[in-house]
């Protein structure tokens, strides 16, 4: 006889409860990871008809902005990948399906740069070599700045590694700087990386301005004000172009050498401001371009547009598997991704910018020196003083420092530190030298070290002299990981100096006000920087 008791009834009924609860999650859980292999299973086979028209756009961004073919290849797989995991979220109207593709592009391709700077960074302080795969194949010589850019950049694609994959055919590599070199756009030397940027998705890939306010994560009208200024930019420079093509005279001739002409930042800032300051060729440039109000129009040519490798793309895929736990963006109430910054900078990347970011470099003398202890052990995060994203602020002697010509990688999408500066167009920045007895060297006739700091836009700029009879070995470091410096260690003849470039990483940056040091041996000074991190709007 079976028994029906209420307290058997009760028991039962909660145990059938709380199993169809754990049931319906599990059921929820597993259609949620079907729906994901069933799109690693379409992606495997083909590329969706429907992302076809944007492929060779967004290839060609990609590579602009990583310089190396593998790289981009990997971070289209990616956007791709993304995007059919998004299906049910595409928006329906063509042109924002276009900016929605191309800011997923833009997405995988900083974070790519932001992991592969994050890489050297940890390589760099534990000493250990970089890995001989580092270097882009295809971007060694191309585009000034673009080859220099990929050594960096090739082997940390934002999800394949090429820097494990064998080096392509000789063939192969010269095609690669060939299409590398395509991307170049001596005309857009003068404008800031935000221009650049803006520029590149509207001329290149033709997408209007409400679409660049998408990509960017900005409004129409700052979008559409950021492209007039970049336009004033490319028509200076294409008129100072022109004076050089007419020749006659003599000051021209000495800035341009009689060497081919790579027009660098540097070399396009003193040529325009010749031909503003030169009546001869002003009336040349007025001449070269009749008629036209600078900023009315862009450029008379199409920037050409790369097409993808389709067969990599598809043995790409065939090998692609989600990874558990892998790194997604963030989307905002429309959809579109996020920067992948810290939470306070997401909204609004170059709105965020143009908020008065303040860099003052204190040099104070260590009083107690457990206080120097603390920082020379540090690890530091050594670097040749230039990073994989697109933002280095220029000095006023960038003309002699850049050996390499100075061109911008076309994309811009980058991590590079930039120039953030105040209302008056410079950095507010104070120095003070504080003497104290006990620090230095303190030995009769040995060498000594001077130290003296000043800043370039957010860049701070530490200045070595040496003195005495005896050279000086001198080290620097940090204790903060959004501060990386262009040296760290080095030895100083008497009578010499060296800078030392401290640069802020925007991606790392704590919000609001941060302040951080910069210790350096053998003087017992430590350099104090005060900055003022990116606030959302």
């Amino acid at each position: 006889m079976m028994s029906s008791s209420p307290e058997t009834t009760t028991r039962t009924t909660g145990a059938h409860r709380t199993h169809h609860a754990a049931r319906g999650t599990r059921e929820a859980r597993e259609e949620r990871e079907g729906r994901d292999r069933a799109a690693a299973r379409t992606l495997a086979h083909r590329v969706p008809t429907r992302y076809e028209p944007y492929l060779d756009g967004l290839f060609t961004y990609c590579l602009s902005v990583l310089c190396d073919h593998d790289a981009a290849t990997a971070a289209l797989r990616d956007v791709l990948a993304l995007a059919e995991r998004r299906a049910h979220r595409v928006p329906e109207a063509v042109a924002d399906r276009r900016a929605w593709l191309y800011a997923l592009a833009r997405w995988a391709c900083l974070r790519g740069l932001t992991e592969a700077k994050q890489k050297r960074q940890a390589t760099h302080a534990a000493g250990r070599p970089a890995p001989a795969g580092a270097a882009g194949a295809g971007a060694g010589e191309a585009g000034g700045s673009a080859g220099k850019v990929a050594a960096g950049k090739g082997s940390a694609g934002p999800a394949g590694r090429p820097g494990s994959a064998p080096a392509p055919a000789p063939e192969t590599q010269e095609q690669r700087r060939r299409e590398l070199a395509l991307l170049a756009w001596p005309e857009a030397a003068g404008t800031t990386p935000e221009q650049r940027e803006a520029l590149e998705l509207a001329v290149r890939h033709h997408l209007a301005a409400h679409e660049v306010a998408a990509v960017l994560g900005m409004t129409d009208a700052t979008a559409r004000e950021l492209l007039a200024s970049a336009a004033c930019e490319v028509e200076r420079t294409r008129a100072a172009l022109a004076v050089v093509e007419a020749g006659g005279c003599p000051s021209v001739a000495h800035l341009t050498g009689d060497s081919r002409l790579v027009l660098s930042t540097a070399l396009r800032r003193e040529l325009v401001r010749h031909v503003d300051d030169c009546p001869r060729c002003r009336r040349t440039a007025e001449r070269a371009a009749p008629g036209r109000w600078p900023g009315t129009a862009v450029t008379p040519a199409e920037l050409p547009v790369l097409e993808a490798p389709r067969a990599a793309l598809h043995r790409a895929f065939a090998h692609h598997t989600r990874t558990r736990g892998a790194d997604v963006p963030r989307f905002d109430r429309r959809g579109f991704p996020m920067d992948p910054k810290d939470r306070a900078a997401r909204r609004d990347r170059l709105r965020a910018r143009a908020v008065t970011t303040t860099v003052v470099a204190t040099v104070v003398a260590a009083p107690v020196l457990a206080l120097w202890a603390a920082y020379r052990g540090a690890p530091t995060a050594e670097g040749e003083g230039r990073s994989p994203s697109a933002r280095e602020a220029q000095g006023p002697d960038a003309l002699a420092d850049d050996p390499s010509g100075g061109y911008e990688n076309a994309g811009n999408a980058s991590v590079k530190p930039g120039a953030h500066v105040g209302r008056n167009g410079k950095a507010d920045v104070s120095v003070e030298v504080v003497s104290v007895t006990g620090t230095g060297t303190g030995r009769q006739g040995a060498g000594h070290l001077d130290v003296t700091a000043a800043n370039d836009g957010d860049t701070t700029l530490i200045t070595l002299a040496a003195s005495g009879a005896a050279p000086v070995r001198w080290s620097a470091s940090t204790t903060v990981g959004w501060l990386y410096l262009s040296r760290s260690s080095g030895t100083l003849a008497p009578g010499r100096t060296s800078t030392i470039k401290v640069y802020v990483d925007h991606l790392r940056e704590p919000s609001g006000h941060w302040h951080a040091q910069v210790a350096v041996s053998p003087a017992g000074t430590v350099v104090t920087i005060d900055g003022y991190g990116t606030a959302p709007t």
